[in-house]
Parts: structure tokens; C-alpha cells; sequence
């Protein structure tokens, strides 16, 4: 059978490691890709410029030459409407099973169901679904027989049928190297910077977090994270080193810190046989000095830390993450100590947050000198924890959740679901927050700052600062991401 998978914006693991598993069961496996950058939660979105960069005719006319089986959609909040869209005009046309799978549709499946050109949902891992699927589609039979398929959900006689998932897959050693010609054929630049997993889940259930959703799906399973062996993550890397394009490996793992045997045993053979420097996601609470020092005789060059607020009360009563601030001011000096720079995430907006907890903030990041200081702005995805706390402070009504399941909302590089006269007043200790990342001198900081509540545009000015910052440090993260803007890209 012949899958075609239509994405947009960015390289997505997730199909990777489909499109893989599907080719080593004998399907072929093709792409539509859209780089879609005022479309959706990757750079801009804006409806006017989306509407006149479209290459929706263009990824219809390529569907008909390529004559698929079936097409697949990987959806997060952020594109499900553009996934939507598509889809509804790719059956206006062809009669081809539509299926969506993805983050978005694992957590309301029945809301995905409800539109008539959406045949099928798959939610959770879909490696085994996904396969049992096509091989329903190909047997021709009654849809009845899908009825006790886990991870499978449809629309049978007259109501939507959702199929539980299956346990998780625990044994990721077993699953083929993620497929990235598929995206490196769409935009060749990608591989310069090589996308890596080591792992499948997360400790931690954060509210604002896709996890704690998750975590609330696959409650029977003791365990939520997985671990691939060391010496399966080298044999990948190796074939990476191998073609010589990658300078940087990203590793993508929500943390990649937690084990230190696994990682005393990654770091030897990492060391020894591919030496490219790299970028990982750590937790305050899973630093060490020896961590830290693994991780620089690795050849990790820059950290990414979720901090989130510098108010323990937020972190504790709203955010639901463990650790103090002296953890954080600990962690981020053991990995300062040992020539690691370190980037901190920091989120507006969150329910019963108010000036008090925006100044601890800035207490801290005074204390902590980050080498960069990444902020957001929250937005509310479906069925996450932070959306009942949300709910008990009477933040959101109904109709909120309704948009939410269906996509509308804001993005999180935007401002996310605040509106209204609040954007200025974040707006302001936006820009303090970066200017702190980018002067660590004191003095020229604090005079600096007196003034920051005359500078007009004052998210113009962040961005700026946060490129600046990005020069400064020499981050190759960030300034990868600015060349890919440009880069040529092979459409659809």
C-alpha cells in the first residue's frame, strides 16, 4: 500500500519513525511537504500571508500524480486547523481514506471525528495501529472488525467509536532508524542539524504539558518513560557521521538527564566514535556536578532548561513541578562551572499569576545569568491538567474549551492565550527577561532597565535582543534556525 503523509513547517520524528516502520513491513512511503511559515505555531501566523503563499493546489495536483492508498496527518494544536483545511479540499476531490494522528488528535479524538472527511484517528504511539489499519484497508473488510483494534478510532453506524490504546511499546531497540530522507529530500539544510531521540515519554507531568494528557491516557502503565539502549542511538549516529553533512546533533528527549548509568555509558562510546557537539533538555532536579560534567566531556555545548516562573508558589500550586529555585541556581552553576552555556524557559500568563511572581522572576534570573532567556506565552492544549486549574479560577468557560479542542487558540511565540491591555504589561518584562540573558554586567543592566518602560514596540525590541543574544553566544541552535528561513525548499 502506498501512504502519503502531508506536514508542515518542520521536520517531524514522528513520521520519521512511521514512514521507516511502514517501508520495513513493505508499504511505500511518500511525503507532502508545506513550509508554511505564516501558517500555524511555527514562525508567524498570519491568515493574510497564508492566504497568498498557499500551495494548497499545488500539494492537490502532486496527490493525483502520486495516487496514494491512504493519506496520514500529523496534528498538534497549532496546525490542526490547517490540517482540517487541507484535508476537507483533498476530499473534494479524490475519495482517498483520510486518517489524523498526532498529539491534537490523541487528546479528542471524538472532536477530530466529527468532520465527515476524516475517516480515521489514531491516537497514541502508531507504529502497530497504524500497520493494522492498512492492513484492514487492504483486506477489504466491514469496518465491524475494527472494533476491539486499540489505538483505532472511527465513525461506525451512527456514533464515534473510540478504541483505548495499547499498552506502550517498550522495547524501542526493535523499531528501524527514523526515516529522514524523507524531510532532508523536501529541505537538504535540515540535516546539517540531526534530530535525535533516545528516548519515548516523560517523568514529569506538567500541566501545561502534552505529558500530563498523556499520563492520563495511558494511567495503567507503571512506567511512562522508555529508553533506548546506548548502543542503538550510536549505531544511528554513526550512520549520520558517516555521510559527513550534520555538525550538531539535537537531542529531543523531553529530559535527557535522568539516568546516570545510562548516560555514563552513552557519553564513553558518543565520545570515542561520533564527537559532534550537541543540545539536550535537562531538569533541574536531575543535575549534578557529575551530570555536568558527562554531559561537557560529551561534547553538549548548550543546555535547554524548563524553569517555567521563578515564583515556587507557581511552579508548586500551578505548574505542578517539583525543585526549589536554589535546585535551579545549583544546576545552572554546576553546568556554568564546567563551560556549558545554559537557556531557560519561562511562561506568561499562567492562571493566578500576578506582579509579585513576575518579580521572583526576575530575582532569579538575576541570580542565575542565563546564557539565554526563551519566554513564552501560555497556551491552553486539550485535556492538559492546567486546563481544570484554569477552570477552578473560573479563567476559562466552556466555550474556551470548545475552541481549544478545536484549535483556536493562541500560539505560544505569540501571546498565547492573553489578550487585551495584559500583552503590554507581559510585553515589559519580556524585554527585561532578555536583557538580562544578553547584559550579565550588573551595573549597565540595572541602568538599562530603568528605561525599558519608555521603549516603544517592545516585542520588536525582544526579538531583536533575542537575536542578538543568539550572536553573541554563538548559538548554533538559534542561528540554524534563521538560515533555514532562507534555505531553498522543495515544495510540496
Amino acid at each position: 500500500m502506498h501512504i502519503t503523509f502531508i506536514y508542515n513547517g518542520a521536520e517531524n520524528i514522528g513520521i520519521e519513525y512511521l514512514s521507516s516502520f511502514l517501508k520495513s513491513k513493505g508499504h511505500k512511503v511518500s511525503l507532502l511537504f508545506d513550509p508554511a511559515i505564516f501558517s500555524g505555531d511555527y514562525i508567524v501566523n498570519n491568515k493574510f500571508a497564508s492566504s497568498i503563499f498557499s500551495i494548497d493546489k499545488k500539494i492537490l495536483k502532486k496527490i493525483g500524480e502520486l495516487n496514494p492508498d491512504l493519506i496520514g496527518f500529523s496534528s498538534f494544536t497549532g496546525n490542526y486547523q490547517w490540517c482540517l483545511n487541507l484535508a476537507q479540499k483533498i476530499k473534494e476531490v479524490y475519495k482517498i481514506p483520510i486518517v489524523f494522528g498526532g498529539v491534537h488528535t490523541t487528546a479528542v479524538p471524538e472532536v477530530v471525528l466529527t468532520k465527515n472527511f476524516v475517516d480515521y484517528a489514531i491516537i497514541g504511539e502508531a507504529e502497530f495501529a497504524f500497520l493494522d489499519l492498512i492492513e484492514h484497508l487492504e483486506s477489504g473488510a466491514n469496518q465491524k472488525e475494527l472494533l476491539n483494534t486499540p489505538n483505532i478510532c472511527f465513525k461506525y453506524e451512527d456514533r464515534i467509536q473510540i478504541n483505548m490504546p495499547r499498552p506502550y511499546i517498550n522495547d524501542l531497540d526493535t523499531f528501524p532508524f527514523p526515516d529522514k530522507m524523507l524531510f532532508y529530500e523536501k529541505i537538504p539544510l535540515l540535516e546539517r542539524k540531526y534530530f535525535a531521540i533516545t528516548s519515548r515519554g516523560c517523568l514529569f507531568k506538567c500541566t501545561y504539558c502534552g505529558n500530563s494528557m498523556v499520563h492520563n491516557l495511558y494511567q495503567g502503565n507503571r512506567h511512562h518513560l522508555r529508553r533506548r539502549s546506548p548502543e542503538n542511538v550510536i549505531d544511528e549516529l554513526m550512520m549520520v557521521k558517516k555521510r559527513g553533512i550534520s555538525r550538531l546533533v539535537i537531542f529531543a528527549d523531553d529530559v535527557f538527564t535522568q539516568d546516570q548509568e545510562w548516560l555514563e555509558d552513552f557519553v564513553g562510546i558518543y565520545r570515542s566514535k561520533i564527537g559532534l557537539p550537541f543540545y539536550c533538555c535537562v531538569h533541574p532536579s536531575h543535575i549534578t556536578r557529575e551530570k555536568a560534567l558527562l554531559l561537557k566531556e560529551g561534547g553538549c555545548y548548550l543546555v535547554g532548561m524548563g524553569i517555567q516562573s521563578g515564583s515556587e508558589r507557581l511552579r508548586k500550586q500551578i505548574f505542578h513541578r517539583p525543585g526549589t529555585n536554589e535546585q535551579i541556581i545549583e544546576s545552572i552553576a554546576q553546568l556554568k562551572a564546567v563551560g556549558i552555556q545554559v537557556s531557560v524557559d519561562n511562561i506568561f500568563g499562567s492562571p493566578t499569576e500576578n506582579e509579585d511572581d513576575l518579580k521572583e522572576s526576575l530575582k532569579l534570573y538575576n541570580r542565575i545569568k542565563a546564557d539565554n532567556i526563551w519566554t513564552f506565552w501560555l497556551t491552553y492544549y486539550p485535556k492538559t491538567d492546567i486546563i481544570n486549574v484554569a477552570l477552578n479560577h473560573k479563567i476559562l468557560t466552556d466555550n474556551d474549551i470548545k475552541n481549544i479542542e478545536n484549535g483556536f487558540v493562541g500560539y505560544a511565540h505569540d501571546t498565547g492565550s492573553i489578550s487585551g491591555g495584559k500583552i503590554d504589561f507581559y510585553a515589559n518584562y519580556e524585554l527585561r527577561f532578555r536583557l538580562r540573558s544578553f547584559i550579565h554586567y550588573d551595573p549597565l543592566y540595572n541602568f538599562l532597565s530603568k528605561f525599558i518602560v519608555l521603549i516603544p514596540f517592545k516585542r520588536t525590541f525582544s526579538k531583536l535582543i533575542l537575536f542578538l543574544t543568539a550572536i553573541k553566544n554563538r548559538d548554533k541552535k538559534v542561528l540554524y534556525t534563521i538560515r533555514l528561513l532562507c534555505t531553498k525548499k522543495f515544495a510540496p
